[in-house]
């Protein structure tokens, strides 16, 4: 059975796909929309379980076990995204099933490039009956307009820390109950982050490491000595900067008045830094994960971020 079935089967989404089965109207193609890259990845196997299983999704039959290991003769995905890629995978279209419905599926669609995305449009413009796209896109701006239009779209939220935590509940994981509770509250309703973080228990550690250092960003003096605290070596400034674009992404909503659940350990930073600050926070953090691509000095790089920091700080107070 695929992993977060049911937290999946729970969702509007896979209910919307549930009620097109019954009522005998699948649609050709499916676009299914968010943020969390693993969700909208589990929930494409689970559409193509619950389309090609007679037991709608069973998770036990043959068809879901084929569905899962990856080797069902009726998906077809491309071998890459790129232009011959594409080009293969829509000329599949046209070949015989093995059954009544072949499933047709692009994890990724926004990033297939623009030009290559239009070699679709035949495909979805004139359906052919017995086969289904399934498009994962978690931007949704990178795809184009008459894709969109030829899909029916459907959403997935981010989970509630009480669906999490019931779901780990039922499902233990061999975690310590301690960690898999840190990482429900951190991961704002993400599965991929959820996952990330169960399997890195530093990361806490370093996470509340740079939440002290932002709560002690008060004088250069201070600056210098907290930036000693932060161990940047083997490429952990990167690491150090993705925790500090989620913090100020969390601090910015909850000052804006946008209630997001879990991440309680960041509120002590709420009196720290107004809107206008943490807005510009955040253009220096990018432009700081700018400068690690183009291979700049790690501690140059840390140094100039706090220094301007302090500087957005003080002329935003």
């Amino acid at each position: 059975m695929l992993r977060y079935s049911s937290l999946l089967k729970d969702t509007k989404a896979y209910k919307s796909l549930q009620n097109d089965i019954s009522s005998g109207r699948l649609n050709h193609c499916y676009m299914i929309m968010g943020e969390d890259e693993l969700a909208v990845d589990m929930l494409i196997d689970l559409f193509s379980e619950t389309i090609l299983c007679k037991d709608g999704g069973c998770g036990k039959c043959v068809v879901c076990q084929k569905v899962e290991d990856k080797n069902h003769e009726d998906i077809f995905e491309p071998k890459n995204l790129k232009a011959d890629g594409i080009r293969e995978f829509v000329e599949k279209v046209y070949v015989k099933s093995v059954g009544d419905v072949k499933i047709m599926i692009i994890r990724a669609l926004d990033k297939v490039d623009a030009k290559v995305q239009n070699f679709l449009l035949k495909s979805l413009e004139e359906p052919i009956e017995g086969v289904i796209f399934l498009l994962g896109v978690i931007r949704q701006s990178a795809v184009l307009d008459t894709i969109k239009s030829r899909s029916k779209k459907l959403s997935l939220s981010p989970f509630t820390k009480r669906q999490l935590t019931q779901f780990f509940d039922d499902n233990y994981i061999g975690k310590p109950k301690s960690l898999v509770e840190e990482a429900v509250d951190c991961c704002l309703g993400s599965l991929s982050r959820c996952e990330n973080l169960l399997n890195d228990e530093e990361y806490f550690g370093d996470m509340s490491e740079v939440i002290f250092v932002l709560k002690e960003l008060t004088s250069t003096k201070v600056n210098l000595k907290m930036q000693k605290r932060l161990d940047i070596k083997d490429g952990k400034l990167a690491r150090y900067l993705d925790i500090m674009q989620v913090i100020f992404g969390v601090l910015l909503k909850r000052k804006s008045g946008v209630n997001i659940e879990g991440f309680e350990r960041v509120n002590v930073l709420l009196d720290s830094f107004n809107i206008a600050t943490l807005v510009n926070f955040n253009e220096l953090i990018i432009e700081a994960k700018q400068k690690i691509e183009s291979y700049c000095n790690n501690e140059n790089i840390l140094d100039n971020l706090f220094i301007k920091m302090m500087e957005v700080k003080y002329l935003c107070r």
